[in-house]
Formats: structure tokens, sequence, C-alpha cells
């Protein structure tokens, strides 16, 4: 083929494109396009004949995209994209009808803080509809974005610099100090037992340097972390029982079970807050599905917030 005409292609054929980029599998891909598993083999085909490349090659049982076909993806995936937001922006979205799927990504954290009442105000409000949590790691964030993998992400703190996102704030959560009921530092969390305890540590990435850590730091002083690890709801389990103290955002008060006898306390010294950002892409802006999800997790970050100053008024903090 020396000479590319549209006559060759069609929208079936780029969205059959565009999911297997997703799915990187044909069976998948065939479950969410409702087609069978030979009519998604026989589009690749006509995809391979029109951009003259494999697009797709299988390594260790996983279809692995080429490089060409990752370079058609930013392109398709947003054309794509731009096309649905046009038609839909002329059609009426009903949440209580709609069959839309969502997708999300969410940190460790905000996983713990916004996740069970986003499930259960999404369901309640749009039965019909599908949502698909994704784990989102900062450095992975605008990658996930940018290939329409998620709509939006809520993170902690993000530093993200780049345009075509938009970072809205939702909410500043307090850091509280957190050791079992039975620990006797927890009974007066001086500055000096702080320091002179042990630490367990929440991480993303089970490695970097926590807020305290930084902030003590300043103060030229340092405490002695005796573990890290990447997962909030551990960690009450494992201070249980033990001397072990922590510290994290409150939005973890909402999700502590009685049976993890886990005591909080301010601590004895500043710390910075946790910053709980939405990102999008601005071209979902005026997308009438995507305006009411955000809107949705508004409601969900306003709830939330009620919620934790009912624990603060009950633990008299």
């Amino acid at each position: 083929m020396t000479e590319f005409s549209l006559t060759q292609i069609d929208l079936n054929l780029l969205r059959t494109f565009d999911v297997l980029m997703r799915e990187r599998s044909v069976t998948r891909a065939a479950d969410r396009l409702g087609r069978t598993q030979s009519a998604i083999s026989h589009s690749l085909g006509r995809l391979r004949d029109v951009f003259q490349d494999e697009l797709f090659t299988r390594e260790a049982g996983i279809m692995e995209p080429t490089a060409r076909a990752k370079e058609l993806a930013e392109v398709i995936s947003r054309a794509l994209h731009q096309i649905r937001v046009a038609v839909d922006r002329h059609l009426n979205f009903d949440p209580a009808t709609t069959s839309r799927n969502f997708r999300i990504g969410l940190s460790d954290y905000t996983a713990v803080t916004y996740l069970p009442a986003l499930i259960e105000n999404f369901s309640k409000f749009a039965p019909h509809a599908s949502l698909n949590v994704v784990h989102a790691r900062e450095p992975d964030a605008l990658g996930s974005l940018k290939n329409r993998e998620v709509e939006c992400a809520l993170l902690g703190n993000p530093k993200l610099d780049a345009e075509h996102f938009e970072v809205v704030e939702l909410s500043r959560d307090r850091m509280v100090c957190a050791g079992w009921t039975g620990n006797p530092a927890m009974a007066d969390m001086s500055l000096d037992r702080y320091l002179s305890s042990r630490h367990l540590q929440i991480s993303a990435d089970g490695i970097a340097a926590g807020v305290a850590d930084i902030t003590l730091r300043k103060l030229g002083l340092h405490r002695k972390v005796v573990a890290t690890i990447p997962h909030y709801l551990v960690a009450p389990w494992v201070i249980k029982g033990t001397e072990l103290i922590s510290v994290f955002g409150d939005g973890v008060l909402l999700a502590l079970a009685d049976e993890s006898e886990t005591a909080i306390v301010p601590p004895p010294l500043d710390l910075p807050d946790v910053t709980i950002s939405m990102i999008f892409d601005r071209s979902n802006e005026l997308d009438p599905g995507h305006v009411w999800f955000r809107n949705l997790i508004r409601d969900v970050s306003e709830k939330q917030r009620m919620l934790k100053q009912g624990v603060y008024d009950r633990l008299e903090l």
C-alpha cells in the first residue's frame, strides 16, 4: 500500500485497536466489545494490513504492543475520546439509566478513605453503570490518564506538573499518631516519647521517607523506623500488641476497626496536612458523564469530612 485512504478503515476498527491496547487480550477485548474472538482476530488482521505493522506480539502469553502501536494508540485513543465527548455533549446524560463504564485511579491512601463511600453512592445513583478502580501511584498517574486507562485519579499530595490536566483540591487531611491501646506511650505522647519510640512507617513504594522524617530532619531530629509498609489498612494490625507507633492522614480513621484496638492522639509536632486532589484531563471538562462523576466524588469528599469531624468529637481530639 503506497497511499492511505479512509475507505480502508472505520471507527469500529479503530475502536477494536483502542480496546486491544487497553486489554492486551483478544478474549477480553471480545468480551468488552460484545463480539466473538474470531471477529476480533479478523479486525486485528485488517489493522495489520492497514498500518503495515504487526502491532502486537505475544510475550509470555501477553500481547505486547509494538513501537508503532504505542505511537498510534496515543493519537487514536484521544481522537476516539474526543468524538465520544462531542456526541455525548448533545445527548442527555442520565446516571439512573446509563450503562457507561467509569474508571478511576486511586492510591492506597485514597482507596482507604474514599472507596467504600464512593462505590456505595455510585451504585445507588448509577445502578446500570460500572466502575473500575485502578491502583495509581503518582509516577504512573499521568501515563494512566494520558492513555485513557482512567478518567481521573485521586492522589495525596500530588506534585504533577503537566499541561492538559486539571488538579482540583478536595480536602486537607490532618496527620494523627496511632498506636495500640495497650502502649503506655499513647497515654502521654510527648516529643521525647515520640522520638524514643519505635516507628512503623507507611510509604507508597515501601522505601521513601515519610512526612514525619522530613519534618524531623528540618528540626535536626530523627526517629527510629523499624519497618516500612505500603498499605494503610495493614498498619493497625501490625501495631496491635506492640509498642510500635505510626502516623498517617486522618482519612484512615473512617476505616479503623474496633478490633484493631488502635488509639489515636495528636502528633507531638506540627506535621503538614495530606492534600487530597482529583486529577483529570481538561478534554473531559464538558463531558456530562464526567461532570456527574466529578460531582459525585466531591459529594463523597464532603460527607467524609463531616464523618471525620464526628470521629474527632467522639475521640475528643
